[in-house]
């Protein structure tokens, strides 16, 4: 029996489900980096040394912490991508 036009993907949920490892390892790289910068801030943010800079540690995180956003919400865009694409279990008595 052939496919139901309904089941059938289109092209932009087939383009999604593509893009999505590479969503994926542009979420992997926005969090290494926003690691970095919270090295950064942890590291400039400590009170009494000579070296500390409140501006900078203030600066890296805030950076660290939009970095972590955009790492979320590029790993949600890529598993509502994939969702999409997976089918649907139909329920009922004949399928």
């Amino acid at each position: 029996m052939g496919r139901r036009f309904k089941d059938m993907q289109t092209p932009e949920q087939r383009w999604a489900a593509q893009q999505a490892p590479r969503l994926r390892g542009m979420a992997y790289m926005a969090e290494q980096e926003s690691e970095r910068q919270q090295m950064t801030a942890d590291v400039y943010g400590r009170q009494g040394r000579d070296y500390s800079d409140p501006a900078k540690a203030a600066r890296a995180q805030r950076e660290a912490d939009r970095l972590r956003s955009r790492g979320k919400a590029l790993r949600d865009t890529a598993s509502r991508a994939e969702a999409e694409v997976t089918p649907k279990r139909r329920r009922g008595w004949f399928r």
